[in-house]
């Protein structure tokens, strides 16, 4: 790997996945200051949280196309500046409003970055580029376990919460300066080896209406499953669990531990053994029954139950499975599809703080009690989905060449 000559380009665009999996999570784990400091409640904080689905949702289209013709490396650049906006304007910002703007380049970095790094990962190792972007899952889930320890130790020893966008300003600061001298790969490089990959052969034709439309809404079900869970699980954890702040910020990293163990895990099972509509139909009744058990017993122990449970069964790689799955029963629009998919993640990274944050002013027990039943909904969606492959379609190991993207939201 160190052989090649984009492993430094590589390694710098990992470091960006870090951070962007602290991105994620930072307003959360920072929501008491900075209700504080905008003068908000957590319905407030919602609203600011949301502006990162609606950044992606306005930039997304306009992203892949200029990724396609200006090349990834300007690309990335861009995104990498819109976190350098995102962070040091959180800091400034004094009410809602303002840091809504700011939270909104945490969007467009997210947009940009996905769509510059995971051509580039394929364009600079082609014949490995399915394990590279696994690589790129596991450096959001190291971000996220990070992120969550850093908070716990500033609120301990009672320094400014700031300090966390702070170091995250100063890395990718350097991270911009760095990127900006290395050089990256000629567009549109494949792959030349061939593996034994499933080949779906048609005994019937799939309806978009119907197995399409289920896997995209599915797509929404899954995103919303782990994003409560990292928006408002530590807070249940205080409210009803009776935790310690530090300890339920805490939480979060053991939910990326469970994430980071199950990106490895879903890529082995389901290239040895399961199709990967068995794994996503199996993850998504493991994360529904993981749910209910909090709701059972809001205990500590519940508590991190439910954190590891939605990282090893919902964060780990069923969004991806169920992308591809929708790319080989609709082949002929991948593109298309694609957007379809991506954009409803979109809506839900907007949407589900907003519903999440009012039901959290009633009652934080709502809130999951919602996740349940969004993730019962996504159960029943998998079913539908599971139905009908069986009837549709045969699995047969064929040679083809390697060419499909990963997709990281």
């Amino acid at each position: 790997m160190r052989k090649n000559p984009y492993f430094p380009t590589v390694m710098s665009l990992y470091i960006n996945y870090i951070l962007q999996g602290m991105a994620a999570i930072i307003l959360a784990q920072n929501m008491v200051p900075l209700m504080k400091q905008f003068g908000t409640t957590a319905a407030g904080m919602s609203l600011v949280i949301s502006s990162i689905g609606l950044g992606r949702i306005l930039i997304l289209y306009f992203a892949g196309r200029m990724s396609d013709k200006f090349g990834r490396k300007r690309i990335v650049l861009m995104g990498m500046a819109s976190y350098v906006v995102f962070f040091g304007g959180i800091l400034i910002s004094n009410s809602i409003w303002i840091a809504s703007f700011f939270t909104l380049f945490a969007g467009f970095a997210n947009a940009l970055l996905d769509t510059g790094t995971y051509p580039a990962l394929m364009e600079a190792y082609p014949d490995s580029s399915g394990f590279m972007s696994v690589l790129n899952k596991a450096f959001i889930s190291a971000g996220q376990f990070i992120l969550p320890i850093l908070v716990g130790v500033l609120l301990t020893n009672q320094f400014y919460y700031g300090i966390s966008f702070i170091l995250c300003l100063g890395v990718i600061c350097a991270n911009l300066v760095f990127m900006s001298q290395q050089k990256f790969p000629a567009l549109g490089t494949v792959a030349k080896e061939k593996q034994q990959t499933p080949v779906i052969h048609l005994n019937g034709k799939p309806k978009f209406w119907l197995e399409g439309t289920a896997l995209i809404l599915f797509g929404f079900t899954s995103v919303s499953t782990f994003n409560i869970i990292v928006l408002w699980l530590p807070q249940y954890a205080e409210e009803i669990a009776g935790m310690v702040k530090s300890n339920s910020l805490m939480l979060i990293s053991l939910y990326s531990v469970g994430s980071l163990v199950s990106v490895f895990l879903t890529a082995f099972i389901v290239k040895k053994w399961v199709q990967p509509i068995l794994v996503i139909l199996s993850c998504t009744l493991a994360s529904f029954l993981v749910l209910v058990f909090v709701l059972i017993f809001p205990t500590e122990v519940g508590a991190s139950i439910a954190a590891f449970g939605i990282g090893l069964f919902s964060s780990g790689g069923i969004w991806q499975l169920a992308l591809t799955l929708l790319l080989q029963l609709f082949p002929r629009n991948k593109g298309q599809m694609t957007s379809y998919y991506t954009l409803m993640t979109s809506f839900s990274v907007m949407l589900i703080p907003l519903i999440t944050g009012n039901l959290s002013e009633v009652n934080i027990k709502l809130v999951m009690i919602f996740n349940a039943g969004v993730t019962l909904v996504g159960f029943l969606l998998a079913i539908l989905v599971y139905v009908r492959y069986q009837r549709l379609h045969r699995i047969e190991e064929a040679d083809v060449l390697v060419g499909n993207e990963t997709i990281e939201y």
